[in-house]
């Protein structure tokens, strides 16, 4: 009887670290931690892109990059490395949650900047709420 216990409670310590170990690696592990993170990024995957500042999201996985000439990009975390794309201003939309990009790119899809608002755009990019 010992042994049937010792046995399922070994089986249910491997399937939890197994969860864990699996979930860890399918939310990435990884976070934007500061602006100038989201910034390289985007510096580093899009030509030409000279990024003056950024808001990252409350939660690290997702950035806007703000950069010379009114360009913007988003900055996602995908596993263990950023994807950045370039997009137009009129793609971004306020929502409650913080910032919805529509990315137009079916590997990034639409990205949730979690808990940044127009305020913050207005402070970090204040060229592109000019009217």
């Amino acid at each position: 009887m010992i042994g049937i216990l010792a046995g399922a409670a070994l089986a249910t310590v491997i399937a939890l670290g197994t969860a864990a170990f699996w979930l860890l690696r399918r939310g990435g592990g990884s976070r934007l931690h500061t602006p100038e993170e989201a910034m390289q990024a985007a510096g580093e995957a899009l030509t030409g892109f000279v990024p003056l500042s950024a808001a990252v999201g409350r939660d690290g996985q997702a950035a806007l990059v703000f950069g010379e000439g009114l360009r913007v990009a988003v900055v996602k975390m995908r596993r263990a490395d950023a994807a950045a794309r370039e997009i137009v201003w009129g793609d971004v939309r306020a929502t409650r949650e913080g910032l919805l990009v529509a990315t137009g790119d079916w590997r990034l899809g639409t990205v949730l900047i979690a808990e940044v608002d127009n305020l913050d755009v207005r402070r970090l990019a204040p060229q592109l709420t000019r009217g």
